[in-house]
């Protein structure tokens, strides 16, 4: 297996061994906890396998290997922080920025192997120390990891289940032998285990999130960048997905809600003639506002007597929605 094969999953192996660290350790400069040691170890043992590939390689092959690095890197990167806290948006401008930082990394260490400059321990410990740093500053503009307390090493993950498909359509009062095609499940989960379940009934399916496994009838793309055709959907679903960040963000001091809200708009202006939006948790702030010419609003209590997993002492109500299209002018 060549440099550039290993190079990427010693990438995937270092997120996986610093997953649940916390970057924002007040004390994460401390030597025993830098996330950066198995980066300096791996760079200082493997350091003739690189000067060799510099050898065979032009400065355009090098140029192309960088770029790749900083997008895998930036990739599994954004991946981990989905993992810890599902409601972290990353914008363009941030996801550039993680790019841009791990280029200039890659870049700083293969010039200085390609020219055959020596790389001292304490030159290649204060690189990655001046890495992480950065790292940690660009990182701290993400509001919802701020969440996570400075004195802990290891952060606890934002609770993100996935659920039983049956479990799925019991929860949204959805009976498959009476849904329009084309289904989307929006915000279907890694699994995507209801668009998995849908299609072995024969039912077109298909699911986005901005994580998923391969698998067929399944697109990795956050949702807001989906492109949604007009009249097009037979059903849309949203279990614990698109309308729990909605609400959340709707309640949250300089939420996304306004964007929210155009989505929200454009997924029923992407249903058919007859075709439902089934979600759950309502959204009332916005419901209220449908014209009832245009939509049919049918909400149901869940019950805690269907939710008995909850454990909570108070009392709460949980509704699943059907938003029924009537008309298409």
């Amino acid at each position: 297996m060549n440099i550039e094969n290993n190079l990427l999953m010693f990438i995937e192996q270092l997120n996986k061994v610093n997953y649940r660290k916390n970057i924002f350790y007040e004390s994460s400069q401390d030597k025993h906890f830098l996330l950066g040691n198995y980066a300096v170890d791996y760079i200082i043992s493997h350091r003739q396998e690189f000067i060799d590939y510099f050898n065979f390689t032009d400065k355009l092959q090098r140029k192309k290997f960088i770029g790749v690095v900083a997008e895998y890197s930036t990739k599994t990167i954004i991946e981990t922080i989905f993992k810890l806290n599902q409601y972290v948006e990353i914008t363009d401008k941030l996801r550039n920025r993680m790019n841009n930082l791990y280029r200039n990394f890659m870049e700083t260490i293969f010039n200085r192997l390609s020219s055959n400059q020596a790389i001292g321990l304490n030159w290649l410990n204060g690189l990655v120390i001046e890495h992480q740093v950065q790292l940690r500053e660009i990182l701290n503009d993400i509001e919802e990891l701020k969440i996570f307390p400075r004195e802990k090493k290891i952060v606890d993950e934002i609770p993100c289940s996935e659920y039983r498909a049956v479990f799925q359509l019991d929860i949204l009062g959805i009976n498959i032998e009476e849904m329009c095609e084309p289904v989307l499940d929006i915000g279907c989960g890694s699994s995507a285990r209801l668009v998995q379940y849908l299609h072995e009934q024969g039912i077109e399916t298909y699911g986005i999130d901005r994580n998923v496994e391969k698998k067929p009838y399944v697109i990795e793309i956050d949702w807001f960048k989906f492109k949604l055709k007009p009249n097009y959907w037979g059903t849309i679903i949203s279990h614990l997905s698109f309308t729990n960040h909605f609400k959340r963000t709707h309640f949250k001091m300089n939420g996304n809600y306004i964007n929210y809200a155009r989505r929200y708009m454009e997924l029923l202006n992407s249903l058919k003639s007859g075709g439902s939006f089934f979600y759950t948790p309502d959204l009332p702030f916005v419901e209220q506002f449908l014209s009832p010419d245009l939509y049919l609003v049918n909400k149901k209590n869940i019950g805690k007597e269907r939710l008995n997993f909850v454990k909570s002492e108070n009392d709460f109500s949980i509704y699943s929605v059907q938003v029924k299209k009537t008309n298409n002018d």
